[in-house]
């Protein structure tokens, strides 16, 4: 998997400028806290792979590459490798349309399966309609990751609605939609959050290729993602879980739910099927931009779309807690082939 020596440049650079050795030594310490390694070597090793190994300091630590050798990390995908791959394979200024939820709602609005308003085209009754159908709304800012811009409100004691509609604008939360219903076999792992499932995909034209698919399980919270407490676990081919799911961020092992003891390790996606036909023909949709991190959430009668990813996000497994000692590179380049290249 070739990268341009402009990106590899570029990476370089900003490692250096960023490189803070404390949260380095940090690293190390952690890890060798965790994996019984001595500080030191890792540390030597973090470095050389940050400048030789197209692998950044958070990289090394969430794939666990203290406890992999060399034959096994090149297996793995890196955030280096992934966003060259996603600024090379990707038209930028299409891609905003998955970056602004607002326009991807708009362009994705029949894969959705929910009812939505933009805050900039509605006014403080108009809100008020749409609470009296959907009591609890979810309000998102328009450009955010990682869950951190998405937000829950019961409006069942708003009074001053202009009021609301203001705080909502001045928060930035000008995406108001009504909230998904899942799955009951997914609300049996955790009723509280909508558990939502990640696809990264590959369009080359004629084929859509699944390159990573993962499950996520949330703790309650109004989002699933690590920064709302939530995991994953790695799915297979058929949408089975591989393993005992990991937060990817610190040291954990979850065989089961921690709050419902539901199965982790025989867990399988409802409607799989479904969800596979629902990502192939999102891809289609936005052929400019090929590689996609998609998340899908599925309901009772089928899965709908929550939103698309240009830059897909790094899911890789951890063999600390799942034994497995290969990532997705390999999967990414028999799919992409010479588009690897470019």
């Amino acid at each position: 998997m070739d990268i341009s020596l402009k990106a590899r440049a570029g990476y370089l650079f900003k490692r250096a400028t960023a490189f803070r050795p404390s949260r380095v030594w940090g690293f190390a310490r952690q890890i060798s806290r965790e994996q019984g390694r001595w500080a030191v070597p890792v540390f030597v090793d973090m470095l050389w792979s940050a400048a030789f190994r197209d692998t950044a300091y958070i990289d090394y630590y969430e794939a666990d590459f203290a406890l992999l050798n060399r034959r096994e990390r090149a297996t793995f995908m890196t955030s280096l490798l992934q966003h060259h791959l996603a600024n090379a394979l990707n038209d930028r200024e299409v891609a905003k349309t998955l970056e602004d939820k607002i326009r991807f709602n708009r362009a994705f609005e029949s894969f959705l399966g929910r009812e939505w308003l933009a805050l900039e085209e509605t006014d403080a009754a108009g809100l008020r309609e749409f609470a009296q159908r959907h009591p609890v709304i979810i309000a998102k800012v328009p450009v955010s990751r990682e869950g951190k811009g998405v937000f829950r409100y019961d409006t069942a004691e708003v009074e001053d609605w202009d009021a609301f509609r203001s705080e909502l604008v001045e928060k930035g939360q000008i995406l108001i939609e009504q909230p998904i219903v899942q799955h009951p076999y997914l609300s049996s792992y955790c009723a509280g959050t909508v558990n939502t499932t990640r696809i990264t995909t590959y369009f080359d034209g004629e084929r859509v290729h699944p390159l990573v698919m993962v499950q996520k399980f949330g703790r309650g919270a109004v989002s699933d993602q690590f920064t709302w407490g939530g995991f994953f676990t790695m799915l297979d081919d058929d949408g089975h879980s591989v393993g005992p799911g990991h937060t990817g961020k610190h040291k954990s092992r979850y065989l089961e739910h921690p709050d419902s003891h539901m199965s982790i390790v025989d867990f399988a996606v409802p409607l799989w099927d479904q969800v596979l036909d629902l990502v192939d023909r999102a891809a289609r949709q936005i052929p400019a931009v090929p590689y996609v991190g998609w998340d899908v959430a599925v309901g009772p009668d089928g899965p709908v779309l929550i939103e698309g990813n240009w830059t897909p996000g790094l899911y890789e497994t951890r063999v600390s807690a799942t034994g497995i000692r290969e990532g997705s590179r390999p999967r990414h380049e028999r799919a992409m082939g010479s588009a690897l290249r470019r």
